[in-house]
């Protein structure tokens, strides 16, 4: 209990009123039974009798209520948090082409405006900056706060680099320091240059070479070039001739390609800037749980005082004062706070427990979209979301989409593409080879359909001119019988007629033998003609009766068949009934099988629905926990802001202490020197008049003339040495050390403060080179 407190003591004050009402209170309870006993039982009065327990109740539950509320505490929790480890580094170039007037109103000018544009897009990771001219220095470390490098960018400029020239590589190679120093390993470096040679880029590569850091440039200026005019007016001239700064997007663009970064030209309407800050906003590895620590915060314990409270309120439901002040004190509508994570932090999660529709949703990262979707098996959403970009992570996603979509040859090129910027990619080798063989595969098959149809089509040919032909011979057929059916009519025909001929010969013959018969052969004559017509007619209708008989026994043959041909086609149609039965039997099925896996999804959603009620509620209370959280944690923020600028401001005026005294023992210094060379020129004087009373003394007795000659000879070789080497129109440059000597000028501002720093870092860098040089 040593560490018991109470996490917001401000509610302590309720307990004022609570001792202002209860003595009131029972005041008026008192001053109501004003009247003796006595008195009021001869007039008739009752005196009501007060009960005092209720008040005390009243106050034990408003006590209760206002500890719990002051939120007692003699516990804490650890609570795990994250924090993104992203960083990127901005390199400006420093070097006199900046100068440069192809761009209005320079490039310098441009290059501070840019880099001051890019600062704002930049709310995630951490940003350091970084300038170069000659050689590399650190202008900022790697800071949250944008507005301390938007201080420092205006006041940078070539005239205060220690050491002028054009260095990319050393520039390069701070910024890596930095991201290492970090413990990043996937930063980004921007740099903002007018150009540089092939062997910065060459010293670039070798500085990039076994990393993993992408570089995006930003280039200033223009491919024609123009003169580099000096802040005195003057244009940079070498050997006579003015020089004509010129952009190379070449040197450049290799840089680029090979990092995987975004080369862009400076444009008016900043649209270079604006694509390399939504292509380095966010850090690379920001979906990664990064740095993870532990903070302690207080167990708010009052809720364990609601339970007495409870207790206490079930004695005022007789009166309905509970209902009073639920009515009273209920919560109003409360909009819901926005959650702790980002949007994409949402979608990683959904991403994570397999919800990639959810994820989709939630991305605002197109690469993250692209997966998601390529999950989800939207291939071809997927394929139009990752097409734009040009990482080799997001093409190598675009291949797999195009595998699975069916489009291999587009597949083969994008994996291609990934193979030429990193040749060392196992998995696009792999599905590069796996998508060949399905594009031979699929050749083959469209082959073997062309074929197969081929065949069918060949086959109903056959089968057409085959059932042609069959019916071509049965009416061949039908027609023989029909042309044998009337010949064998004419036949019998022509018989009948002859054996009409013959009969009407012989009847002749008969007449002229006979013509001499009597009356009575006639008559037997005509009697026999007459049984020879009924014969005669008798054949004939036996004849028509064969003739009936054969047309039936065809007639019957056709229904035969015809009956045949409906039998098969019964068949035919009771067998595809049986197919359809078994297919609506089929789909019966189905159907009560997705019937019963709606059921069980209808179950398993109303469980999700119940489960996402109780995660509601508990998000509620964390949230309502987290708001508490966050109050105190903006409190102690807040006071360590304070102190933290408390403590900027103790150092600002201690380095300022600190360089007061550099400078003054730097004049001191100065003085000291000074005094000895004095000295030393005091002591070569008296030793030349001493040397000179010795030559007077030795040839007192030489000529005047002879002793003017060797004083003037004297005085010429006293002069010589200050003009050997020294050009007309030339100041004398001094044996000490330039860089000394611009240290010991007082910076009086933000640039000379750079330049200062600048220079602190040159001279830590000699002294390291000579400690090694020392150590060999």
């Amino acid at each position: 209990m040593a560490d018991f407190t109470f996490i917001h003591p401000m509610w302590l004050i309720a307990i004022v009123p609570l001792l202002l009402l209860l003595p009131w209170l029972k005041g008026k309870s008192q001053s109501s039974s004003l009247i003796a006993p006595h008195i009021a039982a001869k007039l008739g009065l009752s005196q009501p009798q007060h009960k005092t327990w209720p008040l005390y109740v009243l106050g034990f539950a408003w006590l209760l209520a206002v500890i719990a509320l002051a939120g007692p505490s003699w516990e804490k929790t650890k609570l795990p948090a994250y924090s993104l480890s992203g960083a990127r580094v901005l390199v400006m170039d420093m070097s006199k082409s900046m100068y440069a007037t192809d761009i209005a109103p320079n490039r310098l000018t441009q290059a501070r405006f840019k880099s001051l544009d890019m600062l704002p897009g930049w709310k995630e990771g951490s940003t350091g900056l970084v300038t170069y001219a000659g050689d590399g220095y650190t202008i900022s470390p790697l800071t949250d706060d944008s507005s301390t490098l938007a201080n420092l960018i205006p006041s940078l400029s070539p005239k205060i680099m220690p050491i002028p020239g054009s260095n990319a590589a050393s520039g390069i190679r701070q910024a890596i320091d930095l991201l290492k120093q970090a413990g990043d390993t996937n930063g980004d470096i921007i740099l903002i240059t007018d150009g540089m040679t092939e062997k910065e880029s060459q010293e670039s590569l070798a500085e990039l070479k076994n990393t993993h850091y992408r570089v995006s440039i930003l280039a200033i200026g223009t491919e024609q070039g123009a003169p580099i005019e000096m802040p005195d007016g003057r244009l940079l001239t070498q050997n006579g001739q003015t020089v004509i700064a010129k952009v190379d997007p070449n040197t450049l663009s290799t840089i680029t390609s090979k990092t995987g970064g975004l080369l862009q030209f400076s444009q008016a309407d900043n649209q270079g800037v604006n694509n390399i800050v939504k292509f380095t906003a966010k850090p690379r590895n920001q979906l990664e749980q990064g740095k993870q620590k532990e903070l302690k915060e207080r167990l708010n314990n009052g809720f364990w005082l609601l339970l007495p409270l409870i207790l206490l309120a079930l004695l005022g439901f007789r009166r309905g004062i509970v209902l009073a002040a639920l009515m009273v004190f209920m919560p109003l509508d409360y909009a819901h706070a926005s959650p702790w994570k980002n949007q994409d932090q949402q979608g990683y999660d959904n991403y994570q427990q397999g919800q990639y529709t959810d994820a989709i949703k939630d991305f605002s990262s197109p690469a993250w979209k692209g997966i998601a979707q390529y999950k989800a098996g939207q291939f071809h959403q997927a394929i139009k979301t990752l097409e734009p970009l040009k990482d080799t992570t997001s093409r190598y996603n675009l291949g797999n989409a195009y595998a699975q979509s069916g489009q291999y040859e587009k597949a083969i090129n994008t994996y291609d593409e990934v193979l030429k910027q990193e040749p060392t990619n196992t998995d696009a080798k792999k599905n590069l080879e796996i998508v060949k063989k399905a594009l031979e595969k699929q050749q083959q098959n469209k082959q073997d359909q062309s074929k197969k149809q081929d065949k069918q089509q060949s086959q109903n040919q056959q089968n057409q001119q085959n059932q042609q032909n069959q019916k071509n011979q049965k009416n061949q057929k039908n027609q023989k019988n029909q042309k044998n059916q009337k010949n064998q009519k004419n036949q019998k025909n022509d018989s009948q007629k002859n054996q009409q001929k013959q009969d009407s010969n012989e009847q002749k013959e008969n007449k002229k033998q006979n013509s001499q018969s009597s009356e009575q052969s006639k008559q037997e004559n005509n009697k026999q003609q007459q049984q020879q017509q009924q014969q005669q007619q008798q054949q004939q209708q036996q004849q028509q009766q064969q003739q009936q008989q054969q047309q039936q026994q065809q007639q019957q043959q056709q229904q035969q068949q015809q009956q045949q041909q409906q039998q098969q086609q019964q068949q035919q149609q009771q067998q595809q009934q049986q197919q359809q039965q078994q297919q609506q039997q089929q789909q019966q099925q189905q159907q009560q099988q997705q019937q019963q896996q709606q059921q069980q999804q209808q179950q398993q959603q109303q469980q999700q629905q119940q489960q996402q009620q109780q995660q509601q509620q508990q998000q509620q209370q964390q949230q309502q926990q987290q708001q508490q959280q966050q109050q105190q944690q903006q409190q102690q923020q807040q006071q360590q802001q304070q102190q933290q600028q408390q403590q900027q401001q103790q150092q600002q005026q201690q380095q300022q202490q600190q360089q007061q005294q550099q400078q003054q023992q730097q004049q001191q210094q100065q003085q000291q020197q000074q005094q000895q060379q004095q000295q030393q020129q005091q002591q070569q004087q008296q030793q030349q008049q001493q040397q000179q009373q010795q030559q007077q003394q030795a040839e007192a007795k030489t000529d005047e003339s002879k002793e003017k000659k060797g004083n003037n000879k004297e005085k010429e070789l006293a002069v010589t040495p200050s003009q050997e080497g020294k050009k007309p129109g030339e100041a004398t440059v001094t044996q000490s050390n330039p860089i000394l000597k611009k240290l010991e000028q007082i910076p009086d501002d933000t640039s000379e403060l750079i330049r200062a720093q600048m220079i602190l870092q040159a001279r830590q860098r000699a002294q390291q080179q000579q400690e090694t040089e020392n150590s060999w």
